[in-house]
């Protein structure tokens, strides 16, 4: 943008990941931009809160993955150190332990995939059935992130690919479907076999460490968010918290601004262009309540797009209950939902001193799960846990 150029204003809806690193990558350059949430503080999908004992929630922990290179470049330029070290990982069926990942950055090193299926440690699952993998990897070689790869790959889905490739019943059980399920939040009937395969390649293929996770030593809100927050106003943009988008202001095909709706008067924020970083559920809602947006066939076909549910809890025991390893996926517990269970006392630093375990436990493709109560929620985690 020239100097001399007037500041084009930019809004930004949404004040998730999306949102905040638009916003931080506007004002870098210059912009005059404005960040709207509709919630109380910025985080959209994984904002925390205190409840009114003081506990902090959040809607789910989250991981970051040795590839994550963006997000860790992003935390290193705010020089904060939100991160726990490495750490190891296992898989748990109602037959119990099925699986242990070990730190693979930490193994001699060998070509890939060879330290992914010769390190990760299986306690049940037989060779002969991992060994019915390796016709897969011709589908991975060939996806090669082109447009024609997901063409010919994105109109299978990845149960389809699977099976097409002859992987055993027994190993698309006990390995890829759970993965699936906690990876693209959804079973391999409704998960395309492109994504499916970028999945596989990317975070477990293309280098052996691909699979080491790290955690957010606190929730994500208040450990990332909110110093990134601080740096995006430093640079002169706006972030502005309970300020719910409901229409956008057309004029000669061009935006000219958006709406807020509240419990008072309509606020408007004039605007040269607009970015919509919010979830589906979000943006349709947007869309329908907007007649500038519902008369354009491409905001109008969102309508077709879903959403995924994801139920999260957060359970204070009042004893010290052991927990092998502190991040934990399962399997096998529901006909077409995962789920993960984790120990904060070993992951977040304001319950090193617990007196009892507090543990995380997040469901996904949980959208039968969200009618139930409270007390129905809470039994659930507790049963699957001591499973």
């Amino acid at each position: 943008m020239s100097p001399t150029a007037p500041q084009k204003k930019v809004i930004v809806v949404g004040a998730g990941w999306a949102g905040l690193g638009a916003t931080y990558q506007l004002a870098k350059q210059g912009y005059e931009v404005t960040l709207l949430e509709a919630g109380p503080q910025p985080g959209g999908l994984v904002a925390g809160w205190k409840t009114p004992g003081g506990r902090s929630v959040e809607a789910g922990i989250h991981g970051f993955w040795y590839p994550y290179n963006n997000i860790f470049s992003l935390v290193d330029e705010l020089g904060i150190q939100p991160f726990t070290p490495y750490t190891r990982s296992s898989q748990y069926s109602p037959a119990g332990l099925e699986v242990e990942s070990p730190l693979f950055q930490a193994m001699p090193y060998l070509p890939s995939p060879m330290g992914t299926f010769i390190y990760t440690q299986f306690k049940r699952l037989p060779l002969a059935e991992r060994l019915s993998a390796l016709p897969l990897l011709y589908a991975v070689v060939d996806f090669d992130n082109s447009d024609d790869a997901w063409k010919r790959y994105d109109g299978m889905s990845a149960r389809e690919l699977f099976k097409q490739y002859g992987v055993s019943e027994w190993l698309y059980r006990d390995a890829f479907e759970p993965m699936l399920l906690v990876g693209l939040f959804a079973p391999g009937e409704q998960c395309s076999a492109a994504a499916a395969i970028g999945m596989l390649y990317y975070f477990i293929l293309a280098h052996q460490p691909d699979f080491d996770v790290r955690w957010c030593r606190g929730t994500v809100g208040e450990m990332i968010f909110r110093p990134w927050v601080e740096r995006i106003e430093a640079l002169g943009g706006k972030v502005l918290a309970n300020k719910r988008v409901s229409d956008v202001q057309v004029e000669d095909n061009c935006v000219t601004g958006v709406v807020c709706s509240g419990v008072g008067d309509d606020e408007t924020f004039a605007a040269d262009a607009v970015i919509f970083s919010v979830g589906i559920t979000g943006m349709k809602k947007i869309v329908a309540g907007s007649e500038a947006l519902r008369n354009r066939t491409e905001f109008r076909d969102l309508q077709n797009l879903g959403g995924i549910d994801v139920l999260a809890t957060r359970l204070w025991f009042d004893r010290k209950v052991e927990v092998p390893l502190p991040s934990n996926a399962c399997f096998g517990f529901h006909q077409t939902t995962g789920w993960t269970f984790f120990d904060l006392n070993a992951l977040q630093d304001e319950y090193k001193d617990e007196p009892g375990r507090v543990i995380e436990v997040d469901y996904y493709h949980a959208n039968q799960l969200l009618p139930l109560g409270d007390e129905q929620v809470v039994t659930l985690p507790q049963k699957d846990l001591a499973g």
